[in-house]
C-alpha cells in the first residue's frame, strides 16, 4: 500500500515550486513597489509552506526593504508597514539555521519599533 502523505508532499513541492516560478516572473515584470511587495510576500509564503525558511526570510526582507524605500511615505509609516515583514523574516530565521541573519533581523526590528514609537 502506497504512503499517501509522501505523494501529497511531492505534489505540494511541485505545485509550490511552480507557484514560486510564476511569482518570481511576475515580480520581475512589475514596475510599482506595492505590486513587488505583494509578489515578495506571496513568494515568501510559498517558500515558508515548503519549509524553505531561510529563502522565505530573504523574500520577506526584500518586501520590507521595498517598503522602506518608498519615497512618498513618512519614515514612521514606512517602519510600521515594514515591521510585519521583518517579523515574519525573523520567525523564518528562527526556524531555519542562519543565526547571523536572525541577529541582524532582530536588531533591525528593534530599530523599526523605535521609529514607530517616535512618530
Amino acid at each position: 500500500m502506497r504512503d499517501f502523505s509522501e505523494g501529497f508532499s511531492v505534489e505540494k513541492m511541485r505545485s509550490g515550486n511552480a507557484a514560486i516560478y510564476i511569482l518570481k516572473d511576475q515580480f520581475e515584470k512589475f514596475s510599482s513597489s506595492p505590486q513587488k511587495v505583494d509578489a515578495c510576500e506571496s513568494i515568501a509564503t510559498c517558500l515558508y509552506q515548503l519549509e524553505q525558511y531561510d529563502d522565505a526570510a530573504g523574500w520577506y526582507e526584500t518586501a520590507g526593504r521595498l517598503i522602506l524605500s518608498e519615497p512618498s511615505i513618512t519614515p514612521a509609516m514606512k517602519a510600521l508597514n515594514a515591521l510585519g515583514d521583518y517579523e515574519k523574516a525573523l520567525d523564518c530565521y528562527r526556524k531555519g539555521d542562519d543565526e547571523e541573519r536572525f541577529t541582524e533581523c532582530s536588531t533591525l526590528i528593534r530599530e523599526l519599533k523605535r521609529a514607530c514609537a517616535s512618530a
